[in-house]
């Protein structure tokens, strides 16, 4: 694994990006903590988090299952200005990311409004902590086999999103899903990373 397509994409400011985001686009966190460093390992990728994006009331919300909180809908500023009610910045690099399906000027809109609907649906769904432990015997061991649950990780968070596209993100042959996979997926096409 360890998809490259993301190195060297362009910088822009927070004031842009806002800009050029779109509901249904993708963030990827690449983060500098404990946690985000080991799932960085033991996936083989720069990226440690996954969520999804969209406007609501002029701001742009990021829906993402976290450790904590489980699948919770945040102001993509927090990470920028206020990261976990910090005062601080998210401690990593921020990208953003957009599946092809969903940007061509074919797509059904109306898909977009399900996928939210289910998003909203699966709020206050507890982290899959289980998962974890699974996904870390998976690679360490080899053993383990994922098994749908109602809770979930980032990536599961995500790929139950586009499901209700009809689009099937890639996954691991015993059916896990990490950031990585996501990334690496041949629709998912990067955008710009978010400066500091």
């Amino acid at each position: 694994m360890g998809t490259s397509k993301f190195n060297g994409v362009n910088q822009i400011s927070y004031e842009q990006a806002k800009k050029e985001i779109e509901t249904g686009d993708i963030l990827f966190c690449s983060g500098r903590y404990l946690v985000s460093e080991l799932i960085k390992k033991a996936s083989d990728s720069i990226f440690s988090h996954v969520g999804l994006l969209f406007y609501w009331n002029n701001r742009i919300v990021v829906l993402e299952s976290v450790e904590d909180d489980g699948v919770r809908a945040v102001p993509l500023s927090h990470y920028l200005y206020n990261y976990e009610n910090s005062k601080k910045k998210y401690n990593g690099e921020l990208y953003v990311a957009r599946h092809e399906v969903v940007a061509s000027s074919h797509f059904d809109k109306e898909k977009i409004k399900r996928m939210l609907g289910k998003a909203v649906d699966l709020l206050n769904r507890n982290y899959d902590k289980d998962e974890i432990a699974q996904i870390v015997a998976r690679i360490g061991l080899g053993i383990g086999r994922h098994r749908d649950n109602e809770e979930y990780i980032c990536s599961e968070f995500v790929d139950e999103c586009f499901k209700q596209l009809e689009i099937e993100l890639s996954r691991d042959p015993k059916d896990f899903i990490y950031p990585e996979h996501i990334a690496a997926d041949s629709n998912i096409r990067p955008l710009f990373e978010i400066s500091p």
